[in-house]
């Protein structure tokens, strides 16, 4: 089974590692100065007993553990046998520990230095012994052990402020986690938590703002749907119903005429259909541009609308009064024809008895149907899908649209504004 790495462990293993090192090369460099002070301290001192005390051959200087002496086999015997002559350099100092450990003092040290006093050679040196010397004594915790547990202290606590601060981090991302986790449809519009950060925040609104735009894209295609759904209907009714015609008209001989405008017919309800798809997208889609606009004649559309929806007052005792003028004016006609579609078939569809008046002037069309024995929900023209979608249109191109509610039935009217 693969295992998947955690960002967290990550974090905290290269973090964690990285401090570590710093540490202890921070010790490992504070235990190199203080051991290179140290030197310094002996290298002063021992210089500055070199300049200050008068020798001879063969009578060397000694005060407490310093030597001082004109030649090498003047200094103790200590220092013979533990350093090598050639080895010791002007102003160098040369040393040798016996018993080196960072727990304890080392057993023995030996210190040995040349240094020129005007045109003479001074050796200068000094042994210092654990057992005959106070040098080596320390009181309490060695440096070194102090060094150590300032290490392994500054770790312990650099790795508990570490896991701290993720501690911190990683509970609000897991709240994000599941914030995100739990968002649905119904909660989207609610307020995005606070995840203590700005860059969750930021995150978090970006998580939203996305499953929103998703959401949106939905809910488009769903109104898509539906629209089409009852857009198409008319369409496709009159396709069926003059197809059936015309198959009767063939196998009857009758005018090559008569068969050519039910075909006319037909290729219009193709034409139909093909306009309200391209319209709902463009609708549901919000692509933010304007449809193609043509010379339309208000008058022609809505005729031929009556005669497509007229099978809807069949077995009906409806009378339909149609007036038209023959005024052209530049609108996009696949918006016009759907909302004159929605008008006329909702006033022919819910009359079921009584009259439906159509007058068309020049860019306006007013509807009003009189419905003599129905009720009031069938008075109620426009609703549904129908109703919705001519107000999204109206209100997209900014034309006037009144809805007036009468006695026995309604009273519509539509103005198309270039």
């Amino acid at each position: 089974m693969k295992i998947r790495p955690s960002l967290r462990l990550y974090v905290l293993l290269v973090v964690l590692l990285t401090g570590i090192v710093t540490i202890l090369t921070l010790s490992v460099l504070s235990v190199h100065y203080f051991i290179s002070g140290m030197d310094v301290a002996m290298r002063g001192a021992m210089y500055a007993q070199a300049n200050s005390e008068t020798v001879a051959d063969n009578q060397p200087y000694a005060y407490q553990e310093f030597t001082v002496a004109t030649r090498w086999q003047d200094l103790p015997i200590e220092i013979q046998n533990n350093l090598v002559e050639e080895e010791v350099g002007y102003n160098e100092l040369t040393k040798y520990i016996h018993g080196k450990s960072i727990f304890t003092p080392p057993e023995a040290g030996y210190f040995a230095m040349k240094v020129m006093k005007g045109d003479k050679v001074r050796y200068v040196s000094a042994v210092f012994e654990r057992d005959k010397s106070t040098f080596f004594q320390v009181e309490g915790i060695p440096h070194f052990i102090i060094i150590l547990a300032t290490a392994l202290g500054a770790i312990v606590l650099f790795s508990s402020v570490l896991v701290l601060a993720l501690r911190k981090v990683a509970s609000p991302v897991e709240r994000l986690r599941e914030w995100a986790k739990s968002l649905d449809k119904d909660n989207l519009s609610e307020p995005v938590p606070d995840f203590l950060f700005s860059e969750l925040n930021t995150l978090a609104n970006l998580v939203r703002n996305s499953l929103s735009s998703v959401q949106e894209g939905l809910e488009r295609e769903q109104e898509f749907l539906s629209y089409a759904s009852h857009e198409l209907r008319t369409p496709i009714s009159v396709t069926r119903t003059n197809t059936e015609l015309l198959e009767k008209m063939i196998l009857k001989g009758l005018s090559q005429e008569k068969q050519l405008e039910v075909v006319e017919r037909i290729k219009r309800a193709g034409y139909t259909m093909t306009d309200l798809t391209e319209t709902l997208l463009w609708l549901t889609r919000q692509e933010g541009k304007d449809l193609p606009e043509n010379q339309v004649e208000i008058g022609l559309v809505t005729n031929q609308l009556v005669h497509d929806l007229e099978y809807l007052t069949k077995g009906k005792s409806v009378e339909v009064t149609l007036t038209t003028d023959t005024t052209v004016h530049s609108l996009p006609e696949s918006l016009c024809r759907i909302v004159l579609s929605n008008l006329v078939r909702n006033a022919l569809q819910h009359t079921s008895e009584g009259a439906v008046k159509i007058t068309q002037v020049g860019n306006q069309v007013t509807i009003v149907n009189q419905n003599v024995n129905g009720s009031v929900e069938d008075n109620n023209l426009g609703f549904g899908l129908g109703l919705e979608l001519t107000h999204r249109l109206v209100n997209q191109y900014g034309w006037y649209y009144r809805n007036q509610e009468l006695e026995n039935g309604r009273r519509v009217v539509v103005e198309f504004l270039g």
